[in-house]
C-alpha cells in the first residue's frame, strides 16, 4: 500500500501516436462469388477439365478482387495522410 502513496520520480512518456484510417472497401469489391459446381455422379474427363478451368477463373477473379481492395486501401491511406499534412 505504501507504493500507491508515492509519486513516480519521472513523468510517464506519452503514448505512441496511432493513426486510424477509415478506409473500408465498398461492398461490391468484397462480395463473394459462387464457387464452381463440382462434377458429381458419372462424370467425364471433359467435365473435370471444365470444372478445373472454371475453378481457375474463379480463383483468378478472387485474387484480382483482393488486389483491387489493397489498391483502394493504399489510395485511401495516402489521401488521408496528404490531408493531414
Amino acid at each position: 500500500m505504501a507504493g500507491c502513496a508515492q509519486k513516480p520520480s519521472e513523468p510517464l512518456p506519452p503514448p505512441p501516436v496511432i493513426n486510424l484510417y477509415m478506409c473500408a472497401a465498398p461492398a461490391g469489391m468484397t462480395a463473394p462469388e459462387r464457387q464452381p459446381l463440382r462434377p458429381v455422379g458419372d462424370y467425364t474427363q471433359e467435365d473435370v477439365a471444365l470444372y478445373i478451368t472454371d475453378l481457375h477463373h474463379w480463383a483468378t477473379r478472387g485474387w484480382l478482387k483482393l488486389s483491387r481492395v489493397r489498391e483502394h486501401a493504399d489510395k485511401c491511406v495516402a489521401s488521408t495522410e496528404e490531408d493531414e499534412d
